[in-house]
């Protein structure tokens, strides 16, 4: 009887410190000041404080990436110095995507040569293919999470030249994620609280719902909306209608 009662207590402290630690590491509603800039144009050009910074944005097919990169047409490279690009298994046209859009960053760069990082452009298992059985879906979504996980800690660095982890070193872990709607988005963001949970990281998750989202938000957003520090959508009746949301005008063009 006493070793139930011990268990039962056991069981009862550490269900305590799990909801205790997962409230203290869900994100506050967004204060009267926001922190993320935007021009009159409505773009978001800073996502971070005014220093070098690590942003990893998640590509999705078609739409998803255009708007992406619609999105950060405005960025300094001399601001965000570290920047990593995540697309799914098989979306050749996200990766083509974040290389061209390199390309026109690069007459960009103001500081010195030595000074510029550059990016990373990584491939992680699709989350959900297509019309893939909902049986073999949950063990996709978990090889998805480990591979998000392997980003988020840099474990693609162990493999590069020592000027390349010399250059990543302490930016592992990105500053902000930036991610707008496909399902590898919402494995990024649980590898995120994964590490949250256990102090390894600080990361910041900025939501953007797609301009296509007129009335309704879309399943990631449902899911994402009470975890990310800003979810921002791009027509008022969002954001009348799910509380937490925030209406900035368009952000894509």
């Amino acid at each position: 009887m006493l070793f139930i009662v011990a268990l039962f207590f056991s069981l009862l402290l550490i269900f305590i410190f799990i909801s205790l630690r997962i409230y203290f590491i869900l994100p506050s509603r967004p204060s009267a000041t926001p922190q993320t800039s935007i021009l009159q144009s409505s773009r978001i050009v800073e996502l971070t404080p005014p220093e070098k910074s690590h942003v990893l944005m998640i590509l999705g097919s078609g739409g998803h990436t255009a708007e992406m990169f619609s999105l950060l047409s405005s960025i300094s490279p001399d601001i965000i110095t570290h920047r990593t690009y995540v697309f799914s298994s098989g979306d050749i046209h996200s990766a083509r995507s974040a290389q061209t859009f390199e390309a026109s960053l690069a007459g960009s760069y103001t500081k010195k040569a030595n000074e510029k990082i550059g990016f990373r452009l990584l491939e992680i298992p699709r989350a959900r293919k297509v019309r893939q059985s909902w049986v073999t879906t949950p063990w996709s979504c978990l090889m998805c999470l480990i591979g998000c996980m392997n980003v988020l800690r840099g474990g693609d660095l162990e493999a590069m030249s020592a000027q390349m982890k010399n250059c990543w070193e302490g930016r592992r872990f990105p500053d902000v994620v930036v991610c707008n709607g496909p399902a590898t988005a919402v494995m990024m963001v649980l590898a995120c609280y994964i590490y949250k949970f256990f102090g390894r990281c600080s990361t910041r998750i900025i939501y953007v719902e797609s301009f296509a989202r007129v009335t309704t938000m879309s399943l990631s957003g449902k899911l994402l909306l009470p975890l990310a520090d800003r979810f921002l959508v791009q027509w008022p009746q969002l954001a009348e209608r799910y509380p937490g949301a925030e209406h900035l005008g368009f952000l894509v063009s």
